[in-house]
C-alpha cells in the first residue's frame, strides 16, 4: 500500500530534479541551496509531517547573509515556511499520502517554485534587496525570529547603512552581536573599510565552516 513516506520521497525526488536544473546544489538528505554573487546563502528544507501531519510534508525556506555570523543550514531563519510566499500567507502543508495527491503536490510545488519562490530569491539576491525586503512590512512573518536583527544589523553595515546598523544592534541585545565593540569603535572612528574586512572575513569562515 502506497504510504505517505513514499511520496515524500518522491516528492523531493521531482522537486530536487527541479532545483537542481535552477542551479541549486543538494546538502546532506533535505537540502537545496545556491550562493548568490551578492553572498546570500539561499536554501530550502524539506520537511515530512508527523502525527496529526503525517499524511502531509512542507517546505521551509531560508536566506542568509553569509557575511553576517551565525549561518548554518540548521537554522531556518531569516525565512519562513514556503506557504508564506503565497496570497493569503498561510502555513501550508502538501498530501502526500496517495499516489494522486502525491503527483498533485507536485505539479502545485513546481508552479509555486517557478512563479513564487524563485522570483523571491532573486529579489533577495544581495545586501540591498535584502535592505529593503526586511523593511517590507508584508515580509515581516520572514523576520520573525528573535536573532534575526542581527542578520538586519549585518545588512545595514553591508549597504553602509552604518547608524542604523548600530540602533538595532543597540535596541535589541549588542551583548549578542559578534565584534559589536568593536564595530561600533570602527564606525565611530570613520574607518569603515576595517568594517569591511570584518564582512569579508564572515564570508569566508561562513563557506569554510559550510563546505559551500
Amino acid at each position: 500500500m502506497y504510504n505517505s513516506s513514499e511520496g515524500y520521497v518522491q516528492i523531493k525526488k521531482e522537486l530536487g530534479k527541479m532545483l537542481a536544473g535552477a542551479g541549486f546544489r543538494r546538502y546532506k538528505t533535505v537540502t537545496w541551496y545556491r550562493v548568490t554573487h551578492g553572498d546570500i546563502l539561499q536554501f530550502i528544507n524539506f520537511q515530512k509531517g508527523d502525527q496529526w501531519l503525517s499524511d502531509k510534508m512542507t517546505i521551509n525556506i531560508a536566506v542568509q547573509p553569509l557575511y553576517s555570523p551565525g549561518c548554518s543550514f540548521g537554522i531556518l531563519a531569516p525565512g519562513g515556511r514556503l506557504g508564506l510566499l503565497l496570497t493569503p500567507a498561510k502555513d501550508h502543508w502538501w498530501l502526500c499520502n496517495s499516489e494522486t495527491s502525491t503527483e498533485a503536490s507536485i505539479t502545485e510545488l513546481k508552479n509555486i517554485i517557478v512563479n513564487d519562490l524563485i522570483p523571491f530569491f532573486d529579489n533577495t539576491a544581495n545586501a540591498e534587496q535584502l535592505y529593503h525586503n526586511f523593511h517590507d512590512n508584508s515580509f515581516r512573518y520572514f523576520w520573525a525570529n528573535s536573532y534575526d536583527f542581527i542578520t538586519k544589523g549585518y545588512i545595514c553595515l553591508k549597504t553602509k547603512q552604518y547608524k542604523e546598523a548600530i540602533n538595532i544592534f543597540e535596541a535589541n541585545r549588542p551583548s549578542q552581536v559578534a565584534k559589536f565593540k568593536t564595530i561600533k569603535n570602527f564606525i565611530e572612528k570613520e574607518q569603515f573599510a576595517e568594517v569591511d574586512k570584518i564582512l569579508d572575513n564572515n564570508v569566508f569562515h561562513s563557506k569554510d565552516k559550510l563546505k559551500i
